[in-house]
């Protein structure tokens, strides 16, 4: 859960990802991407993925960040990992099974095999060939989500060992293993979709591919640790400034966003193909727009909660839409492909509302059972074992 205490922003910043998930599938449903005008724009909002994968990299990092540096006990493994679990696994193993077992009986498709439960309990399906299954179409990113779980301590350690205990020298070390990460992510993505495209066909959904995006997370898990410790660089300080500069932010991240939806950063349409240049300049651009947007949030403080912005990411109906977000992003494909299927819609104006509307309706009523039955109990029940911290 958000430590609502240092970050009140954040269930807001989870609010707005998955509303524009919820958008572009609406947009690519209703056909209504492909339409002039404000048809890009509604296609470019998939880049909500990456401010879902900034958020985990900064809050998950942050206690190996700050132990690094100050030479404490890094969070325990079988804690750590006994959370992440029980946040993501129960909630998705219902909604799977649900539509694994109901989906063929109101749509024209065939009924899962022991292998698809398989694959898609296990979130491997990714690392086939296959298409996903109709209802799984934005679990990839939940597969993704959890390679980054098993990865997190992995690059953890690595990043804390030189300068532990020194925070300038441990800041600096873990900084340069991010950006390597970076670089990771780059040569993935070029190869994977270009000398190597016939061969990984799916590893664009990979976390290699995305590795740039959770990095960019932990990097600011880094700056925010290092400014509360003394002493900190002067760039920081700078970094920090620009975050309490909201509109600043803000206008800056609405301009890149406005330049993603631009032939530069490649087609709009998911069955299209992207050049490795394309596809290179849309991530770029993705994740300076998910930065700009975040600073508020991650390094802003008092002077971003109290902006206008801030007053919005915390008004009470965004904060509860954050907090059951992740039930309204598990649902909202199944329930958007049944009423797509049932209703027949045309690829219209009239249509991207009326689905949007019906779509967040129910997809936000199955999303608040989940939470209230489910997710909220087993949060309350991993957290009772106290993360009692090894070396």
């Amino acid at each position: 859960m958000t430590d609502h205490a240092r970050f009140p922003l954040l269930d807001g910043y989870r609010a707005l990802a998955v509303c524009l998930v919820l958008t572009t599938h609406v947009g690519f449903f209703s056909g209504v991407i492909l339409l002039p005008g404000v048809g890009p724009f509604v296609a470019r909002m998939d880049f909500g993925v990456t401010l879902f994968f900034l958020l985990s990299g900064f809050l998950l990092y942050r206690p190996w960040a700050l132990a690094a540096m100050t030479g404490a006990n890094p969070p325990k493994i079988s804690i750590y990992a006994l959370r992440r679990t029980g946040r993501i696994l129960p909630a998705y193993w219902v909604m799977a099974g649900v539509v694994l077992v109901f989906l063929p009986f109101l749509l024209p498709i065939a009924r899962a095999d022991w292998s698809d439960w398989v694959k898609y309990l296990g979130l491997v399906h990714i690392y086939g060939r296959d298409l996903p299954l109709a209802g799984f179409g934005q679990i990839w990113s939940l597969a993704t989500e959890l390679a980054f779980y098993a990865a997190l301590p992995v690059i953890a350690w690595i990043a804390g060992r030189l300068g532990r205990g020194d925070a300038p020298r441990s800041s600096r070390r873990q900084l340069i293993v991010l950006t390597c990460c970076l670089g990771i992510a780059v040569g993935f993505n070029y190869l994977s979709i270009g000398p190597f495209a016939d061969t990984l066909v799916l590893a664009g959904t990979w976390l290699p591919a995305h590795l740039d995006w959770f990095a960019a997370g932990m990097a600011f898990a880094v700056i925010q640790s290092r400014l509360t410790l003394p002493n900190p660089p002067r760039w920081m300080a700078v970094v920090r400034r620009l975050a309490q500069d909201t509109p600043t932010c803000l206008v800056l991240a609405v301009a890149l966003f406005a330049l993603a939806s631009t032939p530069i950063a490649g087609p709009a349409a998911y069955e299209s193909s992207h050049t490795p240049q394309s596809l290179l300049t849309k991530n770029a651009l993705y994740l300076v727009i998910a930065v700009a947007l975040l600073l508020p949030g991650f390094l802003g403080g008092a002077q971003a909660q109290q902006s206008l912005w801030g007053r919005a990411l915390t008004n009470r109906i965004v904060v509860y839409v954050g907090v059951v977000s992740y039930g309204i992003f598990l649902w909202h494909m199944a329930v958007m492909t049944v009423l797509t299927y049932e209703f027949g819609w045309e690829a219209q104006w009239a249509t991207f509302f009326v689905l949007w509307v019906s779509t967040a309706i129910i997809a936000m009523a199955l999303a608040t059972v989940s939470w209230r039955a489910l997710e909220r109990p087993v949060q309350k029940l991993t957290h009772r074992w106290r993360p009692q911290s090894s070396r």
